[in-house]
């Protein structure tokens, strides 16, 4: 290469060079070059904030109390989350006080969340601060989960142990249920049917209360589906259980009354009862007497210790005196005068059943107040 320059003329040679030196400058332009860059802020917010609490809490040794807690979630998915308590006595809070440890399926928008603490009975008294923070888990649910899943309450309260107990002993080893919710059964008529839903349509209430009928019910082996009304034909499923009050009809009276006489095996809860014997739509039927084949008696109204009259329950934990459920409300559901088929496992303070066991013919009923 450099000889065949110097062969070249002077001037020839000359603009090589220049050529080469262009050529060398251009690479350097391109090589020099730098995109224009700009910094953005990223903010990752907290999404879940805790609107309201009760103002304060007032129990004795021995008694339950529920705790309802407001949250809003601000984004637009739903995250897994938990409620924390903590008494500024840790110490006392050790020896004495338990507390829900539920985990919750946090839904956009407002919702409540229903807790509880127990107090043990030879705790000694005294003035505490309860903290509650709520603690979002990593796990974040899908938006599209539309049925209750008993992955969103991992700690049942007692009165729930007993509920899912007292289910597994009527069934036997029956493993399907159906649960008739206040949920599904809004769902399906309380944009056609006019009816007065009382304080609904708080609808993260009703999800919550069918996230603990639901995690009683799976944790005591059941597979759980869920329906609005009461089926025509109740004999494909091994457990019956029924929450809605207004999907109950005095027609149903004797549809159940034969499933359970021919082996089937049925939980009520609450006021379901009085709406055997009728028609209502609203939440005084009025009347209040009980079906043979749930023990004949009466319906009442009741409130404040319910407590196990029995030792170990359908195998549980609890001895008789325990403390299960604990209301400041006297408006609560109770059974009274029923017939000496019935065994009551816990009852109110005042003698009225909170929870009793029937059998009638080759099934199994069993009765709960509350949960």
């Amino acid at each position: 290469m450099l000889n065949a320059v110097k062969a070249l003329p002077r001037k020839a040679r000359l603009l090589c060079i220049i050529v080469l030196l262009v050529s060398t400058s251009s690479v350097g332009i391109i090589t020099g070059y730098s995109w224009q860059t700009t910094s953005i802020p990223l903010e990752v917010k907290e999404p879940i904030e805790i609107l309201d609490y009760p103002p304060a809490v007032s129990l004795f040794p021995g008694e339950n109390e529920t705790l309802t807690v407001t949250v809003q979630n601000l984004a637009s998915v739903n995250y897994s989350a938990s409620l924390d308590f903590s008494l500024n006595d840790t110490t006392y809070q050790k020896a004495y006080v338990a507390f829900s440890n539920k985990k919750y399926t946090i839904l956009p928008g407002k919702q409540t969340l229903d807790a509880w603490l127990t107090v043990a009975p030879e705790a000694p008294s005294g003035t505490f601060l309860i903290t509650v923070s709520v603690i979002r888990e990593g796990e974040q649910v899908p938006a599209n989960e539309s049925s209750p899943s008993s992955s969103a309450v991992s700690d049942l309260s007692p009165s729930l142990t007993l509920l899912g107990a007292g289910a597994r002993w009527a069934a036997g080893s029956g493993s399907s249920a159906l649960v008739i919710t206040w949920k599904e059964n809004w769902v399906a008529h309380h944009l056609t049917d006019g009816a007065y839903w009382g304080p609904w349509p708080d609808e993260s209430l009703m999800d919550n209360q069918s996230l603990s009928i639901t995690s009683a019910l799976e944790q005591a082996g059941f597979n759980v589906e869920y329906a609005g009304d009461m089926p025509e034909n109740p004999n494909g499923y091994d457990l019956i259980v029924i929450q809605a009050y207004f999907a109950i009809e005095p027609r149903h009276e004797a549809l159940l009354r034969d499933y359970v006489f021919g082996g089937g095996s049925v939980v009520i809860l609450s006021g379901v009862p009085c709406y055997f014997s009728t028609y209502c739509k609203d939440w005084w039927p009025g009347g209040g007497a009980l079906p043979e084949w749930l023990g004949r008696g009466f319906y009442a109204n009741d409130g404040g210790t319910a407590t196990i009259i029995v030792n170990n329950p359908f195998g549980t934990q609890f001895s008789a005196g325990s403390t299960v459920f604990y209301s400041a409300s006297f408006s609560n559901a109770a059974t009274i005068s029923l017939n000496d088929n019935v065994t009551v496992v816990a009852q109110w303070s005042s003698g009225a059943a909170f929870a009793y066991t029937m059998e009638y013919g080759k099934g199994r009923v069993y009765y709960q107040a509350n949960f």
